[in-house]
C-alpha cells in the first residue's frame, strides 16, 4: 500500500447521505472548512430510496398532535425534549429544505398535499411526488458543490477514528479506487454513516448499509443505545425484502391470506393496516409462524380511483422485481428489518456519550447511526426523513463549535493493516449464515432460547472471521478488502442488537418476545450496549434519566 499520508480539515463528515449533507453544510455555513467523505457517490445513499415524505405539522394549528403521535409511538422509552425539539422545528426545516431547491408536492390552492403513514392519527407528510429522498439530495449536493468551504470525497470509507488526549482528532479513512490509507485530520468529526441491517436475510437497506459508523463510535468508547428497537416494514417483497412504500395502506390496501380473510381486521378491529408498522409486522409473523408454509399478501385490487395516485410507486416495484400488476395481481409480503432506532448513544446536540454518559470530545452523530432517543420504541413512518434534516444540521452547527485542543503531530495510533493470504474460510459463507441465523433467531418474535443461540452462532463467526485471508492483492478497487472491514462491522451491530434484544426481558414497540409478550416495569429504561474492559461487549439496562 502506499504511505500513509494526510489532510486537515476543521470539521469531518463521515457519511454524505441526507444527515452528512447538512451537517457539512451548517458547519460551512458556519465559516468552517469541511472535508465530508462516503464510500459510495452521493447520489448512491440510502437517503436517496426514502420515498414517503417528511412530517410536518404545517397543516395544523401547532405541533401537539406530531408530538403526541410520537410519544404514542416510543412506548415510554423515548426522549420528549428531543421530540418536542424535532416537530415544533419542523416547519423551518421543510421550507430551509424549499429554499435549497426541494419542489414539494401542493395541490391547487398551493397548500401542501401530505400522505398518511402508520402510527400518525391525520396525515401529515409533505412530499416531492414519489421520490422525496433523492428530491432532497439532489438539493443537498447542489449546495454542496457550490460551496468553497466544503471538499467531497467519495470512494472513501472510514476504518478507524483516532483520537488524542480524550478527544477524537480524525480518522483512518481508506481510498476504494487505489487502496491507499491516509489520515484526515479535524477539530471535530461527525458520523452520519445510516443504519446497518443487511445482517438480515429480508432487509430494505442499501447494500452499503453495514453498521461502519456505529462499529467506528463502538470501538472509540461509545456506548449504543436501543439496538433492540430494529423496526420491520411490513410489506417487503417475499423474495428479496425490498419493500413497498406505506402509503399504499393509507390508500386502501388490504393484508389478506391465500382465502382472500383480510388478517389485520382480527388483529385491530379499528385501525386494521393502520395501526403501526411494528404491530402490523408482529401479527404478519405471527400468521406465518403459526400457519407454516402459508404466505400472506397485499391486496391493492380495489383500490378508489381518487386514491390510485399513491400506487405509482408501488406499482412500479411490482413490475420491476416480480413482473406483475398491482391492480390485477397480489403480492406476497414478509416483514422486511427496514430502520434501527437505536444507535450511538448521543445527546439532543449530537454529542456522542460513553457508557458513563459522559461527552466524548469531538465525536459528534445524526441520522440513523445516531440514537437520542427521538424514535423511542418505534418509529413511525414519515419522521426519519424529518430527524436527518433537523439532527443532521444541529450536529455541524454544534460541531462548528469545536476549536482545536489536540495536537494532530503528537497523536499515537496503530495503523490499520489487512489479512493478505490464502484461507479456506470464506467471508461469502459467514455472511450467508450470519443472515439467515438473525432472521430466524433475531427477527421480528424473539425469546430467550433463540437470542442465546444466537449470540453462540455470533461468536462462532467472530472465530472464523479471525481465520479470513485477503487473496486479492490489487490496488485498484478492491473489494476484498472493502467487504472484509463491512464484515466485521456487520458482526459487531449483530451482536450488539442481540444483546441488547436478551437484556430487555418484556416486548415494547418493535421488540417483541413471545416469552415476555406484554410490557413490563421497563418504562423510562435503556439498554446501553458498551465495550467491557475485558474487551468483549457488555450490556446493561439502565434508567434514563
Amino acid at each position: 500500500m502506499s504511505k500513509l499520508t494526510s489532510l486537515n480539515a476543521e470539521v469531518l463528515v463521515i457519511g454524505a447521505g441526507i444527515a452528512g449533507c447538512c451537517a457539512a453544510l451548517e458547519a460551512a455555513y458556519a465559516g468552517k472548512k469541511v472535508i465530508l467523505i462516503s464510500k459510495i457517490p452521493p447520489l448512491h445513499s440510502h437517503s436517496v430510496s426514502a420515498r414517503g415524505g417528511v412530517n410536518v405539522a404545517i397543516n395544523e394549528p401547532d405541533a401537539f398532535a406530531h408530538i403526541n403521535d410520537c410519544l404514542n409511538a416510543g412506548r415510554g422509552v423515548a426522549s420528549k425534549d428531543c421530540i418536542e425539539y424535532m416537530c415544533e422545528s419542523a416547519p423551518e426545516n421543510l421550507h430551509w429544505l424549499e429554499k435549497l431547491g426541494v419542489q414539494f408536492s401542493k395541490d391547487e390552492s398551493g397548500h401542501y398535499k401530505n400522505k398518511a403513514f402508520g402510527g400518525s392519527n391525520i396525515p401529515r407528510a409533505c412530499f416531492s411526488k414519489d421520490r422525496t429522498g433523492l428530491a432532497i439530495m439532489v438539493a443537498l449536493i447542489k449546495q454542496i458543490k457550490k460551496n468553497e468551504q466544503i471538499t467531497l470525497l467519495d470512494q472513501m470509507m472510514a476504518v478507524e477514528l483516532i483520537q488524542e488526549s480524550r478527544q477524537v482528532i480524525g480518522a483512518q479513512v481508506l481510498h476504494l479506487r487505489n487502496t491507499q490509507l491516509f489520515k484526515i485530520f479535524a477539530n471535530s468529526v461527525v458520523l452520519s454513516t445510516g443504519g446497518g441491517l443487511n445482517s438480515y436475510k429480508y432487509n430494505t437497506n442499501a447494500v452499503s448499509t453495514t453498521g461502519d459508523g456505529l462499529s467506528l463510535a463502538f470501538n472509540a468508547g461509545a456506548a449504543l443505545r436501543h439496538m433492540e428497537f430494529v423496526q420491520f416494514h411490513p410489506l417487503g417483497l417475499r423474495n428479496s425484502g425490498i419493500q413497498i412504500p406505506e402509503p399504499v395502506l393509507g390508500a386502501g390496501g388490504k393484508i389478506v391470506s391465500i382465502s382472500n380473510d383480510n388478517v389485520m381486521s382480527r388483529y385491530y378491529p379499528e385501525k386494521k393496516e393502520l395501526a403501526g408498522r411494528d404491530k402490523v409486522s408482529i401479527a404478519i409473523a405471527k400468521e406465518l409462524s403459526n400457519h407454516p408454509g402459508s404466505e400472506l399478501y397485499l391486496d391493492l385490487t380495489n383500490i378508489p380511483e381518487e386514491k390510485k395516485f399513491a400506487l405509482k410507486e408501488a406499482s412500479l416495484i411490482a413490475a420491476t422485481y416480480l413482473n406483475a400488476d398491482v391492480t390485477k395481481d397480489k403480492i406476497s409480503i414478509i416483514p422486511s428489518a427496514h430502520y434501527l432506532m437505536g444507535g450511538v448513544s448521543c445527546n439532543i446536540n449530537g454529542q456522542v456519550l460513553n457508557y458513563m454518559g459522559d461527552i466524548i470530545n469531538g465525536l459528534f452523530v445524526a441520522g440513523e447511526a445516531a440514537c437520542n432517543g427521538v424514535h423511542g420504541a418505534n418509529r413511525i413512518g414519515g419522521n426519519s426523513l424529518l430527524e436527518v434534516v433537523v439532527f443532521g444540521r444541529l450536529a455541524g452547527q454544534n460541531a462548528a463549535k469545536l476549536q482545536k485542543k489536540a495536537n494532530y503531530q503528537s497523536a499515537s495510533f496503530k495503523e490499520f493493516t489487512f489479512p493478505f493470504g490464502d484461507s479456506k474460510e470464506t467471508m461469502g459463507e459467514i455472511l450467508s449464515t450470519l443472515k439467515t441465523t438473525m432472521s430466524q433467531n433475531v427477527g421480528v418474535i424473539r425469546n430467550e432460547n433463540g437470542l442465546k443461540e444466537q449470540l453462540k452462532i455470533l461468536a462462532d463467526l467472530n472465530q472464523r472471521y479471525l481465520d479470513i485471508k485477503i487473496s486479492d492483492r490489487t490496488h485498484f478497487y478492491n473489494q476484498q478488502i472493502k467487504q472484509y472491514i463491512e464484515l466485521k462491522n456487520m458482526l459487531l451491530i449483530s451482536e450488539a442488537i442481540c444483546r441488547a434484544a436478551l437484556c430487555r426481558p418484556e416486548s415494547r414497540g418493535a421488540h417483541y418476545r413471545d416469552d415476555f409478550p406484554s410490557e413490563g416495569n421497563f418504562f423510562e429504561m435503556a439498554t446501553l450496549t458498551y465495550k467491557h474492559e475485558s474487551g468483549g461487549m457488555a450490556c446493561e439496562l439502565i434508567r434514563i434519566s
